[in-house]
């Protein structure tokens, strides 16, 4: 039984509730995990190449950011930066964002 770090009451007219605040020693907290719903089978992140569409080690991944101009990308070890292959955009997604950027322009 936790030890009491204050004891208490609280009254509500004639009727009195005593309180006993305890310290919190154990994690409570609920972790949450990604199942399949068919057959409750987890499943875990997987790190997958967008070009080759193979999954990749940890070995193989390096850093990279995204400019306004280009997308770059660049190795931790080395001072060398090379540009990075654009990501296949559907039709349908590059004509709504041309209507989104009209759509802007006019408002602005």
């Amino acid at each position: 039984m936790p030890r009491t770090v204050w004891p208490g009451a609280i009254s509500f007219g004639l009727v009195t509730v005593p309180i006993h605040m305890v310290d919190a020693r154990e994690d409570h907290s609920i972790h949450f995990l990604q199942v399949r719903l068919e057959d409750m089978g987890r499943v875990r992140s997987r790190k997958i190449c967008e070009i080759e569409g193979r999954e990749v080690a940890q070995s193989e991944i390096g850093k990279g950011y995204r400019s306004v101009a280009k997308a770059r990308k660049s190795r931790g070890d080395d001072a060398t930066v090379h540009d990075l292959p654009k990501k296949k955009t559907t039709a349908k997604k590059a004509a709504a964002k041309k209507t989104a950027a009209r759509k802007t322009r006019r408002s602005a």
